[in-house]
């Protein structure tokens, strides 16, 4: 019978180590080996081996991707011909479809009072629901001038023997008369009366409610029956279709009678702006600093750290206590099924998790000890070099530029496609209109078309028209490539400020006299990562840029599963897309520890990610303790930022604007979002600089005799309880921890 894997031996320092027996050792690899020990003096760190530039290779090919996409926006805006990818107009996303199926302000489509809907860019609400297209959106409200339907226009102009208005538009003079007929026409849902309009990504939408409008609309007229009566036009039901034709414009354009409370939010916003901006972010800002300096209070972090471990487990022993005191009620009261048992050893799962815990820490206390210690060390670097606290500011600007500029041209490729117009019919279910589109599956009680348009009146009453694009397989693959350098460059951004932290902070480790690092020494470190280090950000983005193509490609072909039905391949796909999302996961831990690796020693990608991944192989109880405790901390300082800012905002509103404004709550909302926006970023370089702070540990541990390394106290204490006797040559084989 074959032996056990494992086995458990002591080290030189007579702690307790887990081996692999000799027989099954795993081949020792160059990399796989600690680093060779040197000789230090007070003015030698690893960082003094000198710079090298780094996998320029991957440089090149990010700064050949943007050109290339540079290339396919001026093939999509037209300034490059090109038989692959046809030229795009944005205005084809945003504008309005009328009724036929035309784009507003694009299509070549004369109407029968003689206009091109070319000119007319706006399209405005009929209460059937359909749109016509119209030069501008109404800026004030009047009941005596209409806009109609292109034929019912028509019929109006050659009834009346009028001329057809502002160019065919359905704008027209009436007076007394004429306001009856186009009445009766609004009864039809063919015409509707001028409402002042926001026009909004090429639709007007009334700044009235629709409904209530028309309905005084036709209130107001005095002499609509007899004028009907004279001209043979009938007017039953007049209110009713009025009143049905609206809820169909409310099922299709955005609730207006909503924007009162809206509009009373912007304004709330408006006049509060810088106080949102200075709470939000400066206030937020400066907490995470204040943060930085409470967890340096002498046991104050091991208090919270300690605390939050305690109170994991005495919170799963508390469910586990409260499940079971369930089950006994249920089991007394006769409750049916299996539902008391299943929480009966539901209780002694929690309990064995509590114990699972308990013993977890117990077991790693050592390494938590250290990964206090870490953490300690960390906001002591941040808030000697503040400014690192501000640079993902910087990153966020540099990916909003950009993504303005990859927006541009994302947004002419997307518009290069053949636009097809469809409409989608509802049934009304008590009062209510319902639209589904061709991905989802109908109700009930609905019906839906999606006949496509032949140029006519073809489209039913009611029914909402929308446009689909469809895109060559050239188009395809060129919005895919899109994506792909959107992430790439995503991912860059992020790699450069993770590499930016790493070596500032090994930077500050490394350092003989701590004082003289700051600010300064930051911008140095930026300076080196711009200089050398570029390459190893674009080749990790890379690695990172491929899985979420991949992902992205995995949620296409889902989306076409389901629109097809196929039930066993939308599953199959999202655990595909799970195990994706596991990878991307476990390679940005590997790149972290591959950044930072290269900071240290200005390492290519390649040969750092092969150190870091043996690093975490030879480290991997201490870095398992690090990553417990650093979770903790940032969650405890994402909540203080957070909670802080917001609260102390609130309360600076209701003193200074309570009785300027609506509400507190739009306002307080954003300082929220800021606020939490601010924490997330604080958190990312902490925890970057927390696992910098480990390496350079680990790598001074390996590299120098403990008189001659540069650790702080509190970690040279970690050092001296741990390992003892340096001299003494190490296992052949390979320790989890050391």
């Amino acid at each position: 019978m074959a032996g056990p894997i494992f086995a458990w031996r002591k080290n030189s320092s007579g702690v307790m180590e887990l081996h692999l027996p000799d027989d099954e050792k795993v081949p020792d690899h160059p990399d796989n080996k600690q680093l060779a020990k040197r000789c230090s003096s007070d003015d030698y760190s690893p960082l003094d081996n000198g710079r090298r530039c780094t996998d320029v290779l991957f440089l090149l090919l990010i700064i050949c991707s943007w050109v290339a996409m540079t290339g396919l926006g001026l093939a999509s805006m037209g300034f490059i011909e090109s038989e692959y990818i046809k030229q795009g107009d944005p205005n084809r996303l945003v504008n309005g479809l009328d009724y036929h199926g035309n784009l507003c302000g694009i299509t070549n489509f004369v109407t029968p009072g003689g206009v091109d809907v070319i000119n007319l860019p706006k399209a405005y609400p009929m209460p059937s629901g359909f749109f016509v297209c119209v030069e501008s959106c109404p800026s004030t409200n009047n009941f005596d001038e209409f806009i109609c339907e292109y034929e019912a226009q028509h019929d109006i102009d050659v009834t009346l023997g009028a001329a057809a208005g502002i160019g065919g538009s359905g704008v027209a003079e009436s007076n007394n008369a004429n306001k009856s007929i186009y009445l009766i026409y609004t009864g039809q849902k063919q015409c509707m009366p001028l409402i002042e309009s926001t026009s909004f990504l090429g639709y007007c939408i009334p700044n009235l409610p629709l409904k209530d409008v028309l309905l005084s609309t036709a209130n107001g007229t005095s002499n609509e029956s007899e004028f009907s009566q004279e001209n043979n036009y009938t007017t039953s039901s007049h209110h009713a279709t009025i009143t049905n034709g609206t809820a169909y414009i409310n099922a299709s354009i955005s609730a207006t009678s909503k924007s009162d409370l809206f509009d009373m939010a912007m304004a709330d916003v408006h006049t509060v702006r810088y106080v949102i901006f200075i709470f939000g972010c400066g206030v937020a800002m400066t907490l995470g600093i204040l943060f930085l300096l409470i967890i340096q209070v002498p046991g104050l972090l091991s208090l919270l750290v300690w605390s939050m471990i305690i109170a994991v487990d005495a919170g799963l022993v508390a469910a586990g206590y409260y499940t079971k005191g369930i089950s006994a009620t249920w089991e007394t009261s006769g409750r049916p099924g299996n539902e008391a048992l299943a929480l009966y050893y539901g209780s002694y799962v929690l309990y064995g998790l509590a114990a699972v815990w308990c013993v977890m820490m117990l077991f790693l206390r050592k390494r938590v000890l250290l990964a206090i210690a870490c953490v300690k060390e960390a906001s002591r670097a941040l808030s000697a070099m503040p400014l690192m606290t501000v640079f993902p500011v910087i990153q966020v600007l540099s990916l909003s530029l950009f993504t303005v500029v990859w927006g541009v041209c994302m947004a002419y490729l997307a518009s290069s496609g053949e636009i097809e117009a469809k409409c989608m019919c509802p049934i009304f279910d008590q009062g209510f209109p319902r639209f589904v589109d061709d991905e989802v599956t109908p109700a009930p009680t609905l019906a839906m078309s999606s006949n496509r348009f032949d140029g006519n009146y073809t489209c039913g009453e009611g029914c909402y028209v929308y446009k689909e694009l469809t895109y060559s397989t050239n188009t395809k693959y060129a919005g895919l490539y899109m994506i792909f350098v959107w992430f790439w460059t995503s991912q860059f951004i992020v790699a450069v400020g993770q590499l930016a932290v790493a070596v500032a902070v090994s930077k500050w480790y490394f350092s003989r006299n701590r004082r003289n690092v700051g600010n300064s020494t930051f911008m140095k470190s930026i300076f080196v990562v711009l200089v050398y280090h570029l390459g190893t950000a674009a080749f990790g983005a890379l690695i990172i840029a491929m899985i979420k193509t991949i992902r992205a490609i995995l949620s296409y072909i889902q989306k076409k599963a389901t629109k097809s039905k196929l039930r066993l391949a939308v599953v199959l796909l999202k655990v595909l897309k799970c195990l994706v999302w596991c990878l991307e996961k476990c390679l940005k831990f590997i790149n972290k520890q591959a950044y930072i690796q290269t900071a240290i020693f200005s390492y290519s990608f390649c040969k750092a990610a092969r150190m870091g991944f043996f690093l975490i192989l030879r480290n991997a109880l201490r870095i398992s303790g690090v990553s417990i405790v650093s979770q903790v901390v940032l969650f405890i300082g994402k909540v203080f930022i957070t909670v802080a800012s917001t609260i102390s905002g609130y309360y600076y509103l209701q003193i200074h604007f309570g009785d300027q404004l609506n509400s507190l709550m739009a306002p307080t909302l954003l300082i929220a979002i800021c606020s939490y926006a601010v924490s997330e970023m604080f958190d990312e370089v902490f925890g970057m600089a927390i696992s910098t702070i480990l390496q350079c540990f680990v790598a001074e541990e390996e590299l120098f005799e403990p008189n001659q390394r540069f650790a702080p106290s509190s970690l040279s204490g970690t050092l001296d309880a741990t390992q003892k006797k340096y001299n003494k040559k190490k296992s052949s084989s390979i320790g989890i921890d050391q």
